[in-house]
């Protein structure tokens, strides 16, 4: 071909252009510089440098010094404000170089950053982080938060994710509470907190997995979604009367909620309060629940179980992750129907049910015969059975086929 259209390349569209160098990894983008005059340059104003693994596969077997040195070369050469810097690299280590690359990016209207350490010791973040007021998404891994005096927060950021930081609890709790902005939380905490507050009158979605003690949800009325590990183990007490009653105030906090996921340790705290038989806050909008290693054979996540139900009446799926456990706590002869008033209950939009763990005890079978009969609409029902020999699966199973079902066509899987 000859003429205007011989090189097609060199005439791409400003726009186009750094449409195409955005979706391609950093690496890639720079050695787009041999295609033309004009490609030459054009990827040290992207507005995003992002040093992940795709970054990383080409330099597997660089040690750490040089790989350090070839981000450096990359900054020195960029131009233009940075919007977006991701340092995600396998084998990062904690080291006085990442405080000049956060230097660097502080002072260009960083919006979006990210910085997960995976190796050696944590990594203390640099005084200039706090200083970017810019700031729209915060996500760090393996690192030690403490704020210099007079930190006033992030008034723009709209997502914290922290994995694995070290940081004390008033400190984060007036993090969060000085984000005024912000819409989505997790914490993934690896020592052992205390207390925490969440104050977030924009949260709509909040994931905890960690070792806290207690947790109080203060003026989150938009929290749409919610999961709550704790992870204590089953032989620690609620000790005192303002830890159990943050349990049950998170639900009295979050009307519109959508979503919810409790393990065991939430669901005491809930029983351990004056346990009504509906909550004082009916949840219209609450369509899915997840508890997990929830016993059947205690009769108080029992009841709270079912008193999240009565007080969900436009919920669509349900998943319990069951935990072994002496049945002795409940009758033999237990009807769910009858618990706490159930007889009225229909469940009038359920259509998923998602059982694992099932060890086939009778209140794990009761429960499940409550679920078929009360649910008109239900689609499918999946159980993963734990039993201990194929012959007592097969008698589960057997039984669990015979149960009536309010809905006609409702499936049974076993897994």
């Amino acid at each position: 071909m000859c003429g205007s259209t011989s090189d097609i390349i060199s005439h791409v569209p400003g726009n186009i252009l750094d449409k195409i160098l955005m979706c391609l990894p950093l690496q890639d983008a720079v050695r787009t510089s041999i295609l033309s005059r004009k490609w030459r340059y054009a990827w040290v104003k992207l507005p995003q440098l992002v040093f992940d693994k795709a970054f990383y596969r080409d330099l597997s077997r660089a040690t750490h010094t040089k790989l350090m040195m070839i981000i450096y070369q990359v900054m020195l050469h960029h131009r233009g404000p940075i919007m977006k810097f991701t340092l995600s690299l396998s084998r990062l280590e904690s080291c006085s170089e990442i405080d000049l690359l956060i230097l660097f990016v502080s002072s260009n209207d960083i919006q979006d950053f990210t910085l997960h350490i995976s190796q050696g010791e944590l990594y203390k973040l640099p005084s200039s982080l706090y200083s970017c007021s810019q700031l729209r998404h915060l996500k760090l891994r393996s690192c030690i938060l403490e704020p210099p005096p007079g930190f006033e927060g992030f008034t723009r950021l709209i997502s914290l994710h922290l994995y694995y930081v070290v940081i004390a609890d008033d400190v984060l709790s007036s993090l969060i509470s000085s984000c005024p902005l912000l819409e989505e939380l997790t914490l993934y905490i690896s020592t052992s907190l205390d207390s925490l507050e969440v104050n977030g009158p924009n949260l709509k979605k909040v994931r905890c997995d960690g070792h806290v003690r207690s947790i109080c949800f203060t003026n989150t009325y938009r929290l749409a979604n919610v999961f709550m590990h704790l992870k204590r183990v089953r032989k620690e007490l609620f000790s005192s009367e303002e830890e159990t009653s943050s349990s049950l105030m998170l639900l009295e906090n979050v009307p519109g909620i959508e979503s919810l996921a409790l393990d065991f340790c939430y669901v005491k705290g809930i029983a351990a309060s004056v346990l009504p038989t509906r909550f004082p806050t009916t949840l219209n909008n609450l369509k899915k629940i997840g508890l997990y290693d929830i016993c059947f054979g205690e009769q108080d996540e029992v009841f709270v179980l079912i008193c999240l139900i009565k007080s969900s009446p436009n919920l669509e799926k349900i998943t319990i992750k069951a935990f072994p456990g002496a049945t002795s706590a409940i009758p033999i002869d237990l009807d769910f129907s009858e618990v706490h008033g159930c007889s009225d209950v229909s469940l009038n939009q359920l259509r998923e049910v998602d059982m694992k763990n099932v060890f086939g005890t009778k209140p794990e079978l009761e429960f499940i015969k409550f679920l078929l009969a009360k649910s008109p609409m239900l689609d499918t029902m999946l159980i993963k059975l734990k039993s201990d020999s194929v012959a007592d699966e097969l008698r589960i199973v057997k039984e669990l086929t015979r149960l009536r079902r309010a809905s006609p066509q409702a499936e049974m899987n076993f897994g």
